[in-house]
């Protein structure tokens, strides 16, 4: 008798070890990092804010620095891409283009198409709650064509932070 109930508690101390190991399992399967549909619902929204490029002209390196106003619109029926413009500011304010794109989120890189036949992608970003950061690369080369940030100007999104770096 004595022995029956030692094999039962050694039984329920195995089975309960054993679920205590699959628990543990399981967190090492969770990833941190956003899917392209959260990214794309994050993007959404009116953001302004400051793109900085670099250009070669006859005398050397210039700068440029345009205020702009980036809006994204996410697909309603394919959550990883959308529409949007964006709108050029010079330095009085007053806008000096506006241009539509269309864009996708895949692994993590967004794509924009514009409507002028410029194809970037946003590979290197921080995306947060109120600040979207990062670089504008060239689609077909990879080479760095602008800086960004921006600033929501809305705020019907919940806080959030991604980092691409």
């Amino acid at each position: 008798m004595h022995q029956n109930n030692t094999y039962r508690i050694m039984k329920r101390i195995t089975s309960m070890l054993t679920m205590v190991m699959i628990a543990m399992l399981s967190f090492t399967f969770v990833s941190c990092e956003l899917d392209d549909d959260d990214i794309a619902y994050n993007l959404e929204g009116v953001w302004e804010g400051e793109i900085v490029g670099s250009y070669y002209d006859r005398y050397g390196h210039g700068t440029t620095y345009n205020s702009a106003r980036i809006e994204f619109y996410q697909n309603p029926y394919e959550y990883a891409s959308g529409s949007g413009r964006e709108i050029d500011f010079d330095g009085y304010g007053y806008y000096t283009d506006v241009v539509n794109f269309r864009y996708t989120v895949e692994n993590g890189t967004i794509y924009i198409s514009y409507d002028d036949g410029t194809d970037v992608a946003i590979t290197h970003y921080s995306l947060w709650s109120n600040e979207f950061r990062g670089e504008f690369r060239d689609y077909h080369n990879g080479r760095t064509l602008a800086t960004f940030r921006f600033y929501r100007i809305n705020s019907w999104r919940n806080n959030y932070y991604y980092d691409r770096w």
